[in-house]
């Protein structure tokens, strides 16, 4: 159970009752505690105990509605900007510079809400080259591989069947690893 403070400041709010759920049912929540975000304020964690509901009941909802930026560590970014407009097909939100290294690169897939950005933060220059754990989906893997290997873009293999779909492992223009599927192939 998490509350954001952040969200509900305006209200003065001393506990949450949860409804609905048979494993929480009638499970009242006091004293949270924070958990640090990034810098970003505060995530409270509620802890639950038995007891009556004393006030209003407050209905808790998902706080978090969709992902905004995919960070991805590259060591060259003039490089990793053209793979990821010429061979993938992303289009540019913001390419600006940043410091005396780097630029802050925004891209984002057609029709998508999410965003990438091609940018590695000090320190961080280890995870350039390794899998991100990023998988990007497409309708007809079969007809996606064969047209991004026209392009150039490295697979691992060709697409493989699992119960849960298709799948097939790619690297961009700096070595880092992703995965392209599709619930058909």
């Amino acid at each position: 159970m998490f509350v954001v403070a952040d969200e509900v400041t305006h209200q003065h709010i001393q506990h949450i009752v949860v409804d609905g759920d048979s494993s929480f049912h009638g499970t009242e929540f006091r004293e949270a505690s924070p958990i640090p975000l990034n810098g970003q304020g505060f995530l409270h964690r509620a802890r639950a105990f038995a007891g009556q509901a004393q006030g209003a009941r407050v209905k808790v909802g998902c706080m978090i509605n969709h992902i905004k930026i995919i960070n991805i560590p590259v060591r060259d970014q003039a490089r990793a900007l053209d793979f990821y407009t010429e061979k993938l097909g992303f289009t540019i939100i913001t390419d600006q510079p940043m410091d005396k290294k780097q630029r802050w690169i925004e891209l984002r897939i057609p029709k998508a809400e999410t965003r990438l950005s091609l940018f590695t933060p000090p320190g961080h220059e280890q995870r350039i080259g390794t899998f991100t754990g990023i998988s990007f989906h497409c309708d007809d893997i079969d007809t996606t591989f064969a047209e991004l290997s026209g392009k150039g873009v490295s697979f691992e293999g060709p697409p493989k069947k699992e119960s849960w779909g298709v799948f097939a492992m790619f690297k961009d223009s700096e070595g880092n690893s992703f995965v392209l599927s599709s619930s058909k192939g």
